[in-house]
Parts: structure tokens; C-alpha cells; sequence
């Protein structure tokens, strides 16, 4: 199960979340979170951590100086 584990500013990339599943982190930027749902959404998987990531990281677009927010 993913676990949403932060946000961060990355220069040239704009605001990216951090997932953890069994040990694995990765980064998403919007995009990739929109396409991580619609692919486990057709697999059937859970997609609740990736909508809520997707969700925060729309409310957080147009914050300045957003450095690190804690999940």
C-alpha cells in the first residue's frame, strides 16, 4: 500500500510528491500522478494515495517558496 510521504519544489520540475510503497520511493509531478491513477484505476488497484497527492499538490500550485511540506 503507498504511503504519501512529502512534497517537494524541485527546480525545473515545480511541485513533485513523494510515495513509498514496500520500500520504494518515488516522485510524481502532476502529470505522472494523473497517469499513475488512470493506469491502476484500469488495473483495478487502489488509487486513493495518488488522489489525494494529486489533490494537495493542486491546492499547493502557485504557493511561493514552497521548499518541503510534510505529508
Amino acid at each position: 500500500m503507498d504511503e504519501l510521504t512529502g512534497f517537494f519544489n524541485l527546480p525545473g520540475e515545480g511541485i513533485v510528491a513523494q510515495l513509498r510503497n514496500a520500500g520504494t520511493s518515488s516522485l510524481y509531478d502532476k502529470q505522472g500522478l494523473q497517469f499513475l491513477i488512470l493506469d491502476r484505476k484500469r488495473r483495478g488497484e487502489d488509487t486513493q494515495v495518488a488522489e489525494q497527492a494529486l489533490a494537495r499538490i493542486n491546492a499547493l500550485q502557485g504557493s511561493a517558496g514552497v521548499r518541503f511540506i510534510d505529508a
